[in-house]
C-alpha cells in the first residue's frame, strides 16, 4: 500500500509541469520555448536514469530508491517558486523531475508483476500502472483551478509538501530487503540479459517497439497535449479536463489490458493496439480542435496509449526472460523515453502551427511498431513469464 501511494503522489506531483507550463511562462514574462525545453529535457533525463533507477531496486530494494527519488521531487517542485531564469527550471524540471521520474510504475509494477502467479502477472502490472494514471488525474484536477501568477506557486509548493511527507511515509512501511542482487553481473549492459543464444535481435526489436511507444505517447501527448489545446484556444481547465479525459481512459485501459494479457496473445493484442492508435493519431489533424473533439480524442487516444503495456511486458519476458525483468524494463524505459523526447522536441521545432505532420509521422511509426510486435516470440495467457 505503500508504494501504491507513493506512486499516486509523485504522480499527481509530476503533472504540474505540463498543466502550468503556460501560466509560469505568462507570469515571468517568458517565451513558450522556455518551459517547453525543460520540460523535454526532463523526459531526457528520465530515460537515461531509468537503467539506473532498475539496478538500484535490484541491488538496494524499494525503500531507499523510492525514499531518494520522492525527496528529490519535493526539492524540484518546491524550487519551480524560486525560478528566475529558464536554467532553473531546467535545473528543476529537466534534471529533479527527469531524475526522479525515472522511478515509476514502470519499473516498480514489471518487478510486482513477475512475482507469484505468473498467470496473473498482466492484471498486477495494469493495477500498478492505473495507480499511476488515477494519480496523474488528481494532480490535473487540483492544480487546474490555480491559474493566477500566485496560485502556481502555492500550487508548486503544496505539492512539495506532500510529496515530502509521502516519502517519510514510505521510508516507515516500505520493508529495507534487498531484491538479491547478482554481484557478478552488470545491470548496465544490455548483453546482461539473459536473450536467448543468437537472438539479440530481440531485444533491439523490443526497444524499438517501446521507442514508437514513448514517441505516441509520453512524447506527443502528455508533454504537447496541454500547450495544443490552449494554443487552439481552450482555457486552463478546459484544458486540464482534456488530459483528464486522456488520463480517464488510460485508467480504464489499463486495467483491461492486464486483464486481456493474461488471457490473450500478447503480440496480437499488441497489433490491435498500434493499428488503432495509428488511426486516432492520423484523425486528430482532420478536426476543429474543438473541446469536444480534443475530448473524443483524448477518450480514444487515453483508452489505447494504456492498454499497450502489460502487454508489452509480457511480450518482453517471453523474448527476454524474466529472470531479469526489472533490468530490463530499465532499459526498456529508457528507449520509451528517449522516444518521448524525440517527438517532443521534433513537434517544438516543428512548432504547433504544423503539428499535424508530426502526429502524421508517429502514426506511421506505430504501423512499424505492429510489424515488429508480429515478428517477436509470442506470449500466449497460459506461458506467463517462465524465460
Amino acid at each position: 500500500m505503500a508504494v501504491a501511494l507513493a506512486i499516486f503522489v509523485s504522480s499527481a506531483a509530476r503533472v504540474l509541469p505540463a498543466l502550468l507550463a503556460i501560466p509560469v511562462q505568462q507570469d515571468l514574462g517568458w517565451q513558450t520555448s522556455d518551459v517547453v525545453w525543460p520540460i523535454t529535457l526532463g523526459i531526457a533525463v528520465s530515460a537515461f536514469a531509468s537503467p539506473l533507477a532498475a539496478h538500484g531496486l535490484v541491488r538496494w530494494g524499494v525503500r531507499s530508491p523510492l525514499f531518494t527519488s520522492l525527496v528529490l521531487l519535493a526539492i524540484s517542485l518546491a524550487s519551480t517558486t524560486r525560478a528566475t531564469s529558464p536554467w532553473h527550471l531546467a535545473l528543476a524540471w529537466g534534471v529533479g523531475v527527469g531524475f526522479s521520474g525515472s522511478l515509476g510504475a514502470s519499473i516498480l509494477g514489471a518487478m510486482v508483476g513477475s512475482r507469484g502467479n505468473a498467470a496473473h502477472c498482466g492484471t498486477r502490472f495494469g493495477f500498478m500502472m492505473s495507480i499511476q494514471i488515477l494519480g496523474s488525474i488528481a494532480g490535473l484536477l487540483l492544480a487546474s483551478h490555480m491559474v493566477d501568477a500566485p496560485e502556481w506557486r502555492i500550487a508548486f509548493n503544496a505539492a512539495a509538501i506532500v510529496v515530502l511527507a509521502t516519502a517519510f511515509v514510505a521510508f516507515l512501511l516500505v520493508p529495507a530487503s534487498r531484491q538479491g542482487a547478482e554481484p557478478h553481473r552488470s545491470a548496465f549492459s544490455p548483453h546482461a540479459l539473459s536473450c536467448p543464444e543468437g537472438r539479440s535481435w530481440r531485444f533491439w526489436a523490443l526497444a524499438a517497439i517501446f521507442c514508437i511507444c514513448g514517441a505516441s505517447t509520453s512524447g506527443l501527448i502528455d508533454g504537447q497535449i496541454g500547450i495544443l489545446c490552449m494554443s487552439a484556444g481552450l482555457s486552463l481547465s478546459s484544458s486540464a479536463d482534456v488530459m483528464s479525459i486522456v488520463l480517464l481512459g488510460g485508467a480504464i485501459g489499463s486495467v483491461a489490458s492486464g486483464y486481456l494479457a493474461d488471457r490473450y496473445p500478447a503480440r496480437m493484442l499488441l497489433a490491435v493496439y498500434f493499428v488503432g492508435r495509428a488511426l486516432v493519431l492520423l484523425w486528430l489533424p482532420f478536426t476543429g480542435l474543438s473541446l469536444v473533439e480534443l475530448a473524443r480524442f483524448g477518450a480514444l487516444f487515453g483508452l489505447d496509449a494504456a492498454l499497450t503495456f502489460p502487454a508489452l511486458v509480457r511480450l518482453m519476458s517471453a523474448n527476454l526472460g524474466s529472470r531479469d525483468i526489472g533490468t530490463a524494463m530499465g532499459w526498456m524505459m529508457a528507449a520509451h523515453v528517449a522516444g518521448a523526447t524525440i517527438a517532443s522536441a521534433g513537434v517544438g521545432a516543428l512548432g504547433l502551427a504544423v503539428y499535424a505532420v508530426g502526429f502524421a509521422c508517429v502514426g506511421l511509426a506505430c504501423l512499424v511498431a505492429t510489424g515488429l510486435a508480429l515478428l517477436l516470440k509470442g506470449a500466449s495467457a497460459r506461458e506467463g513469464l517462465s524465460g
